[in-house]
């Protein structure tokens, strides 16, 4: 009988090779949050085969992936984007990420960042299409979040509007929002919270000085001249009348007390 070496036909019953490594994204920075899928579907370009070629153990990188690529639970190594169009990308997914952003703002960050006009024009056109850029949204969010937390008048508002690139129809739209009784209303409460308690408001002068300082204060927010002053008048009339019923002795009691006096 042969005698055999007992290793068989030199064949691993188990496969002759180890298990690739999967590809990913080409390390893509997790910071793409949930802006990552709608991306790639908008690219149009190889962004996702480039980086699966430049993945260990792909057929393009030159290795078979049965040498040092590393076992499936290493992470994959992230490779920064070699294109114009990549870089643009992932300026702009930053940029969103970090916050609402406007057309022109996103424009000038890429502009800033020596990205081509054709370049920012095309992955600009292509995230408005998926709803990631769109200055009505913008401008609608930028008004509600302004007046609430500055309670600014729409002058004000506008300008600030027109500071990040939203202006015309899209601008008027998104202060449409704001009534005029909403601009009362945060008028009459921007004075009581700037109100000085200190101040006398029995002194006739001491009053008209506050009544300037607060009614300017509205002015610098947009607020028109004429309603500065009125409803900064109104407010101090409120608190002066609040200061004379505390002055004043309660009704009888001043009777009672000079009824005393010897």
């Amino acid at each position: 009988m042969p005698i055999t070496s007992g290793r068989g036909d030199g064949r691993n019953r188990y496969g002759s090779g180890r298990r690739r490594q999967g590809s990913s994204l080409g390390g893509r920075p997790s910071s793409d949050g949930r802006f990552l899928g709608a991306a790639e579907q908008a690219s149009g370009d190889h962004a996702v085969q480039e980086a699966s070629a430049a993945s260990p153990g792909s057929a393009q990188s030159g290795e078979d992936g049965s040498d040092h690529a590393g076992s499936s639970s290493e992470p994959a190594r992230k490779t920064p984007p070699t294109s114009e169009y990549d870089r643009a990308k992932e300026i702009v997914l930053r940029q969103l990420t970090a916050s609402a952003r406007s057309r022109s703002q996103l424009e000038e960050k890429l502009r800033s960042k020596e990205i081509g006009e054709s370049t920012i024009s095309e992955i600009l056109d292509k995230y408005e299409d998926l709803g990631l850029v769109d200055d009505q949204q913008f401008a609608e969010m930028f008004v509600r979040s302004r007046a609430m937390s500055r309670k600014l008048a729409k002058p004000a508002l506008r300008r600030e509007l027109a500071n990040k690139g939203v202006t015309g129809e899209v601008a008027e739209a998104a202060l449409a929002q704001r009534t005029d009784e909403d601009e009362r209303t945060d008028a009459s409460e921007l004075v009581r919270k700037k109100l000085k308690s200190s101040v006398d408001l029995t002194d006739r002068t001491a009053r008209e000085k506050e009544l300037r300082r607060l009614a300017s204060m509205l002015s610098r927010r947009g607020y028109a001249p004429g309603l500065s002053f009125e409803v900064a008048k109104a407010e101090l009339d409120r608190a002066a009348s609040g200061q004379d019923e505390f002055n004043a002795f309660p009704e009888g009691l001043e009777h009672e007390a000079y009824e005393e006096l010897p």
